[in-house]
């Protein structure tokens, strides 16, 4: 693109001792020196001028201005990385510093960052506005926007792609609990259990599973999750075969909780398997006060006579 130049591989410049507290000489050393530089930089002389802003840096590490102000020097020299480089220093030390943005601004310009080179030079002029960084802004803009709104295109694209890709999984997710569900015992067109045998050994489940419509979708997924479960089917099988052989299995997590989803889902018991998975109503049976026998009755009072001799006559 028309402007953009190669970028510099300088090595780095000296950044002065970050951990330094100049005295008092040496701050005033450091201004005659800036002030040297900045005669030498409005001559043309911006390597004399960056040797001079160096040597003020040294004596004065923490102080922003000297830095955005050799960056601005290496800008002339074609060198925009050094300049960056000197601006992030700058910044470093003081958030705030609108030349340290307008002439890293100008550094990305340089290297063909137009998104980088707009974020600073407007950051620049919000903070102190200056018509020569308003006018790189307006040069670099209609270049920023255009990759702007390429960016957001790539990024809605990768978008709908992640939610197609999303919404194929949740398919193929409903299609296999479909294909299970069509597959037990009960279920239309059902052709036995797969992977139970029909629960070889117990008689089977004839007829299918009773009552299977009458529970929700989500607790029939739950059920159709356990039935995946060796362990869990084996202990079905063993219920089925001798319903007092549930109590072997209460401590266990897994069956216990789908015991619990038949429980709460038939609380009379599981139609077609008496006794083998007993309802709720069977706790509570359990639980509940014995009926009143004939001892426990209040006693009927004696009934009066019609008429009770007083002995008057």
């Amino acid at each position: 693109m028309t402007g953009v130049i190669e970028p510099d591989n300088d090595i780095d410049q000296p950044m002065g001792d970050s951990s330094k507290t100049a005295t008092e000489e040496e701050i005033d050393k450091s201004s005659e020196l800036r002030s040297q530089a900045a005669a030498a930089y409005s001559e043309q002389k911006f390597q004399e001028a960056i040797d001079l802003y160096t040597k003020a840096i040294e004596l004065n590490p923490g102080n922003a201005l000297f830095h955005a102000k050799r960056g601005q020097a290496y800008l002339k020299l074609k060198k925009p990385n050094a300049c960056i480089r000197d601006c992030d220093k700058a910044l470093e030390i003081n958030c705030d510093s609108a030349a340290a943005y307008k002439f890293r601004g100008r550094a990305n310009r340089l290297l063909g960052n137009w998104e980088n080179s707009a974020k600073d030079l407007r950051q620049a002029c919000k903070l102190d506005y200056d018509e020569e960084a308003d006018e790189w802004l307006r040069e670099v803009t209609p270049n920023a926007k255009k990759i702007e709104q390429h960016r957001l295109k790539q990024q809605r694209k990768k978008a709908e792609h992640e939610r197609k890709a999303q919404e194929a999984k949740r398919q193929k997710a409903r299609q296999e609990q479909k294909s299970t569900y069509d597959g037990f015992p009960g279920a239309a067109g059902a052709g036995g259990f797969p992977g139970a045998g029909g629960f070889p050994g117990a008689g089977g489940f004839p007829g299918g599973f009773p009552g299977m419509a009458g529970m929700g979708d989500s607790k029939m997924g739950d059920v159709f999750s356990a039935m995946n479960d060796p362990e869990v089917m084996a202990a079905l099988q063993d219920i089925v075969k001798n319903p007092a052989n549930i109590d072997k299995y209460k401590s266990n997590p897994k069956i216990s909780k789908l015991i619990d989803t038949f429980k709460t889902s038939f609380p009379g018991g599981v139609p077609g398997f008496p006794g083998a998975f007993p309802g709720a109503a069977d706790d509570e049976d359990a639980t509940a006060p014995p009926p009143p026998t004939a001892a426990d009755e209040p006693k009927a009072a004696p009934k009066k006579p019609d008429f009770v001799d007083d002995g008057l006559d």
